[in-house]
């Protein structure tokens, strides 16, 4: 059979039609039609009457003379001795040697004789058909038919070869894709397959079946790509032409797919080709080692984890044993629903392995639709059996409100050896110590401290467990129960650094980004936080819903006008009561409780409020998580001028604020704000409680009371001096909705003060005092000295003198920008 490629003929016939002596190189790879090529030369020398020989490694290596063409084959296979006489032949210019060989192994004699018979003509290479040549022998005139036949075969000839020699013109009409012809073809590739070395086999079957890399080192990897090349089943890159891949993943043993799948190389992806080849193989070794890789995948991958899972099942594993790690995989994806449901039809008793795993999960299924309750009662019917369970059965008693006495008491250690430290042992403990503590209400600042590490530590170990509410959001809530807000946003935006490795978490840690940003005034951040909890998740959960719908409340509140805090309560009053009230999201509830009373639809929020209050009794109104409530409630009191409604809250408050900051501060503006509904508005108080909660993270509550006490004023000199005070806390309090800046308007881009600044910055420079500049503007003198402190840091002065030196610059070039 002559070589397919029309262009190596007309090559072949060249080489004849030269002036002796003959001298080429033939080359190409299994099947190419070398030793073909090399018949067709004889027979048309003889027929010239020109002397051949024709020489292989399996022939006699008896000297040829000169004048006679010496014709070699599989010239890769000869010993050293016959490639040396091969090259003083070559060296001879008057003899007559045509050599071919398969690209691999090329040994450097080899290579030698090649370089030199190139002086006399260039080599010729075979291997390669086009689509003009595959279009003549399939004697068809359709180009998509022949096309598809040089896609799958790559266009290699001895493939090509194959799959003309099967293909038939009526068959393929009615099989376009030609699954008939690559069935037959199959066979004679799996062939080739049993007659490579191991190593080349390896790599197409582990590269076939989807692998990410094949395993070699880089120097063995180019020799058995250049094997696999020569071979005619891998590219010149090192890949398995598509016949050759399948085939292989046909082929391919249980025992190499267990190695395979084992090690990590192999991309499981639902509807890879390697996924296909599974279907309908049930075997439990084969299914054990899909679920073992499903468990390593789950951090990373989950939803590739939840279908090997899947895969793991059909391959005969039985669901009891892998439903809770299957759960977890379907919940750190996304569907709760579907982790519910697998674990509710599967029991799963205490001594099996994954009993804390199954407990964490399902318990979390119901936290996360706002029922901390039923996550309670699930962690009860199945107590956990570890240390780690135990932390977590804790966040859900106590988020429920159902901590009970011997809940209280130091958890019960673990009945094994002990172990090092880790940082996820250590994470779980210092967040059962600080949330008991915050519950106790011994020293608050303490246990925040404890919760703050806890976060920080479940971050490092990567922790991705499933859980009732995230360390980083017990943490941040507590911290805002006791004012410190800087503190919360920390915490939660280290938290966000860390979701790369449990994306399933992201969303919630987005939303309270931006509902902390909404109370420190970072308006953008608080949108585009919100908005990207939304496009990460998709659909969020029931509770995170209720956080998403309290900041856009929020947002509105603060930012937009009544019209349109009555349009966003109106289109999202209905998700609010989707959830029942726990530890962990009073604060966003609280708020709620402060928009339903503004908008006259307390009754809406009535019940949840109650619940809440009912919650927080229970637990015996730890201040770090009652005061937001207490709060809330007396602001539903004044926004509805129900004074007596103040009493009960405002009494919790005083009880709390031995110990807690923002209990004081709280407490401290309850008072003021009562004496003012009474008619007594004493400007000092006003303001000293004003900026008492700006200290705690309430400066647009201080704004608020600052307001009111303005409002309720008689004296234009009092009105004014509170509206300033309100003015500074709250700059842009009635700033529109679209991106509204949350820090003073500059008057000058060359000073970045406030217009309030920009005056008191005049009066400084006339050398003014801070009682005289109170007097000028209707402030107080110690409000006086806190804008000029806030000058001080804006324009970095460090002491008076710098103070005044900046600001004559400063105010020198906003006058010449004005001229």
């Amino acid at each position: 059979m002559l070589p397919r490629a029309a262009h190596a003929l007309g090559a072949l016939d060249d080489l004849v039609t030269r002036r002796p002596p003959l001298r080429a190189a033939i080359v190409g790879g299994a099947g190419s039609g070398k030793t073909d090529a090399l018949a067709y030369l004889r027979g048309r020398l003889d027929r010239d009457g020109r002397p051949t020989h024709l020489w292989s490694a399996r022939d006699s290596t008896d000297p040829v003379d000169d004048d006679v063409t010496l014709l070699v084959d599989d010239a890769q296979e000869l010993d050293e001795k016959a490639l040396g006489t091969l090259l003083e032949r070559a060296h001879r210019p008057d003899a007559g040697l045509v050599i071919a060989y398969r690209t691999w192994p090329a040994p450097p004699a080899l290579v030698e004789i090649t370089r030199v018979v190139e002086h006399d003509s260039p080599p010729l290479l075979l291997g390669e058909v086009t689509l003009a040549e595959v279009r003549t022998d399939l004697l068809s005139a359709d180009a998509a038919c022949a096309q598809h036949i040089l896609d799958i075969s790559g266009g290699t000839a001895w493939l090509v070869a194959a799959c003309v020699e099967a293909h038939d013109l009526q068959d393929c009409s009615d099989d376009p894709e030609h699954r008939e012809l690559a069935r037959v073809v199959r066979r004679r590739v799996q062939h080739r397959l049993e007659t490579v070395s191991p190593a080349v086999r390896r790599r197409i079957e582990t590269l076939s079946l989807g692998a990410r890399h094949a395993g070699a080192e880089t120097a063995d990897a180019a020799e058995i790509i250049a094997e696999g090349h020569a071979e005619g089943l891998l590219t010149a890159n090192g890949r398995p032409l598509p016949l050759v891949a399948d085939a292989a993943r046909a082929s391919t043993s249980i025992d190499v797919l267990i190695d395979l799948i084992r090690h990590g190389s192999l991309d499981l992806v639902p509807g890879s080709d390697l996924a296909a080849s599974l279907d309908g193989i049930v075997d439990s070794a084969l299914g054990n080692a899909i679920a073992e890789r499903a468990r390593a995948e789950i951090a990373c991958q989950p939803a590739l984890a939840a279908a090997l899972f899947e895969r793991a099942v059909a391959c005969g594993v039985p669901e009891s044993e892998i439903a809770a790690a299957h759960a977890h995989a379907l919940w750190a994806a996304g569907d709760g629903d579907g982790a519910g449901l697998l674990l509710g039809g599967v029991g799963i008793d205490r001594a099996h392995p994954d009993h804390d795993l199954a407990a964490d999960t399902l318990a979390t299924t119901w936290a996360d639709r706002g029922m901390m309750s039923i996550a309670h009662d699930t962690y009860r019917a199945m107590p956990p059996a570890s240390a780690p369970g135990r932390t977590r059965a804790l966040v859900a008693a106590a988020g429920a409100g159902r901590l009970v006495e011997r809940d209280l008491s130091s958890g019960t250690a673990d009945a094994t050896a002990p172990a090092a430290p880790s940082a996820r042992g250590v994470a779980l403990d210092l967040l059962d110590r600080g949330l008991r503590a915050t519950l106790s209400d011994d020293s608050p600042r303490e246990a925040v401290d404890d919760l703050r590490r806890a976060a920080d530590l479940s971050c490092a170990a990567r922790d991705t467990s499933p859980t009732p509410e995230l360390p980083a959001v017990i943490a941040a809530t507590a911290a805002i129960g006791i004012g410190d807000l800087d503190l919360a946003h920390t915490v939660v935006t280290d938290a966000l650094t860390h979701t790369a490795h449990c994306r399933r978490w992201r969303p919630r840690l987005l939303l309270w980004n931006a509902w902390i940003a909404v109370q420190r005034e970072q308006v953008a951040e608080a949108r585009r936080s919100l908005a990207a909890a939304t496009a990460d998740s998709g659909v969020l959960s029931a509770r995170d819903d209720v956080i998403a719908a309290a900041v856009t409340v929020e947002l509105a509140r603060r930012y937009d006008d009544l019209a349109a805090l009555g349009s966003a309560w109106d289109s999202l009053k209905s998700r609010v009561r989707r959830v029942e009230p726990d530890l962990y999201m009073l604060l966003p509830l609280s708020e709620l409780v402060i928009v339903s009373a503004r908008l006259g639809d307390a009754d809406w929020m009535q019940p949840a409020f109650r619940d809440a209050l009912a919650l927080v009794d229970r637990l015996g109104e730890p201040s770090v998580w009652a005061t937001a409530l207490h709060w809330a409630g007396i602001q539903r009191g004044i926004l509805e001028n129900r004074p007596d409604d103040l009493a009960p809250h405002a009494k919790a408050l005083v009880a709390a604020a031995r110990h807690n900051p923002l209990a004081a501060r709280m407490a401290q503006a309850g008072r003021v704000w009562t004496a003012i509904l009474a008619g007594t508005v004493d400007p000092d108080a006003v303001e000293a409680a004003a900026r008492g909660l700006a200290t705690v993270g309430l400066a647009w509550d201080g704004a608020r009371l600052a307001g009111h006490g303005a409002r309720r004023s008689k004296d234009k000199k009092v009105g004014a001096r509170l509206l300033a005070c309100a003015r500074e806390l709250h700059p842009r309090e009635t700033a529109p909705s679209g991106e509204p800046a949350t820090g003073p308007v500059p008057t000058s881009a060359n000073t970045g003060l406030s217009e309030r600044e920009h005056e008191i910055a005049q009066l400084v420079l006339q050398g003014r005092t801070y009682a005289e500049i109170g007097a000028e503007l209707f402030i107080s003198p110690r409000t006086a000295e806190h804008h000029i402190g806030q000058i001080r840091r804006r324009l970095a002065a460090t002491s008076r003198s710098d103070l005044l030196a900046k600001l004559r610059v400063a105010m020198s070039s906003t006058e010449g920008a004005g001229r």
